[in-house]
């Protein structure tokens, strides 16, 4: 279940809730925690452009659904020369306790497989928006869970995904850091 929803969307009878942070981060590193109640079915958390969520949100679904090809069907060759830009969104998906991790990430786990890890009592984001890259980390023993690339050429918001229902918590700054701190609608925001 957990790789299914790893991919796109697909067609499915279950219902999905995207939730927006109600606060968009345009510059420098934001941080904060949350927790996911491990009975939730699943749960993706993460963080994307402001306007990719909700113009993802808004979809149809029979556009996201596996027969739906975006290819234009002429192999003009113009597919080919796009530059691979890093994605518009990402997030962590969580279910049944546990939390998938994307194939290719160089991470240690107790699965022999490298692909699940066991749910930590609360998760922590942290946005690096000058880098266009976001971390997960095991917001307790701050031990990093997964890193990735993500565009941050416009307004980036906090976005959490319920399939079939959930629930989390979300939480004030953990992380100790001696510069400024200024904490917005939940969110906190490193100077």
């Amino acid at each position: 279940m957990l790789f299914a929803a790893e991919r796109l969307m697909t067609s499915c009878h279950l219902s999905i809730d995207l939730v927006i942070g109600d606060v968009a981060i345009t510059q420098g590193k934001s941080y904060w925690a949350c927790c996911v109640d491990p009975s939730s079915y699943l749960v993706k958390v993460g963080v994307g452009l402001e306007s990719k969520l909700q113009e993802w949100f808004q979809v149809p679904q029979d556009v996201v659904s596996p027969r739906y090809d975006p290819d234009s069907g002429h192999d003009s060759g113009a597919e080919d020369t796009t530059v691979e830009a890093p994605p518009p969104y990402a997030f962590l998906t969580i279910g049944m306790g546990k939390i998938l991790l994307s194939h290719g990430s160089a991470l240690t786990s107790r699965d022999p497989n490298g692909c699940t890890v066991p749910l930590p009592p609360r998760i922590g984001i942290c946005l690096d928006y000058e880098q266009g890259k976001v971390s997960f980390y095991d917001a307790v023993s701050f031990r990093e869970l997964w890193e990735c690339g993500v565009d941050c050429s416009g307004p980036v918001c906090p976005a959490f995904c319920f399939i079939g229902g959930g629930a989390l918590h979300l939480q004030e700054l953990v992380a100790n850091k001696q510069d400024r701190k200024v904490t917005i609608g939940g969110f906190a925001k490193l100077d």
